[in-house]
């Protein structure tokens, strides 16, 4: 048998095979770019952790200052504390020296009562005896704290009040002798009032009792027997020194004088 060889190689075409090159390495003066932002990248990280740094310190140095503010803050307040004590004992001291005060300012000597109702007695009137009484109420105002009267009862007074017994020539004697009480400084002037007048059955004997001065000679005269009340003052003492020296109570007047000088009592 016969077999037939045919080449093909003599009829192909050469044809350019394209070949792809891979890239060229590059050269040391192409990595200008990468270092330049390399350098970019580190400069800005560095400001970054420069900036987070000073934030850091400056949190530090502004949570020191909070520490010493609220110390402070502490101490004032304990400073002011201390202030409202000792604003709170200065009170009570001034209180107690308003209180003190006030005690003198509502004393009444009867040394000074007595003398003043012996000045303002007329010669036609003789006091048998004088006693102390609670008061009316019926004048000045009394202390708020004064107790609730009893039905029935007057009203006492912060002071007191004083009664006078006594006999009289006449009822225009009495009627004088209330008159020239209500001008005492020491009385509550619209409290004065007679509580009783009554004359007596029996004459004076002039041989015996002699008579009343301003009588003419042989008058038969019956004498009256009286009651005056009236409540004491309620003016303060400090208010009544003058007075006070005047009818002999120099020491309750040098006390009050005193406290007045140290400042006691007084409006600051």
């Amino acid at each position: 048998m016969y077999s037939l060889d045919i080449n093909f190689l003599s009829d192909r075409e050469i044809r350019p095979i394209a070949t792809t090159t891979g890239t060229a390495p590059a050269t040391p003066g192409d990595r200008g770019p990468l270092v330049l932002g390399l350098v970019v990248a580190v400069v800005a990280l560095a400001a970054v952790g420069g900036y987070w740094l000073v934030l850091q310190q400056q949190l530090q140095r502004l949570g020191a200052r909070e520490q010493q503010l609220d110390s402070d803050i502490a101490a004032i307040q304990s400073q002011l504390q201390e202030i409202s004590n000792i604003r709170a004992q200065i009170d009570i001291v001034r209180a107690e020296n308003m209180a003190f005060a006030n005690v003198f300012n509502r004393i009444r000597p009867w040394s000074a009562l007595l003398q003043e109702i012996r000045d303002r007695t007329p010669a036609r009137i003789r006091i048998v005896t004088m006693r102390q009484t609670a008061g009316t109420g019926g004048g000045e105002a009394a202390a708020p704290e004064a107790a609730a009267p009893v039905e029935g009862e007057a009203t006492p007074t912060p002071t007191g009040g004083v009664e006078i017994i006594g006999t009289a020539c006449s009822f225009d004697d009495v009627n004088d002798f209330v008159l020239v009480l209500q001008q005492s400084p020491l009385l509550t002037s619209n409290t004065v009032a007679i509580g009783q007048s009554q004359r007596q059955l029996e004459f004076l004997d002039p041989t015996t009792d002699g008579s009343c001065p301003g009588t003419p000679a042989g008058t038969l005269t019956a004498l009256v027997d009286f009651t005056i009340r009236a409540d004491m003052t309620t003016t303060p003492a400090n208010e009544l020194l003058e007075v006070l020296d005047r009818q002999g109570a120099v020491g309750l007047a040098t006390r009050i004088r005193a406290i007045r000088d140290a400042g006691i009592g007084t409006t600051p």
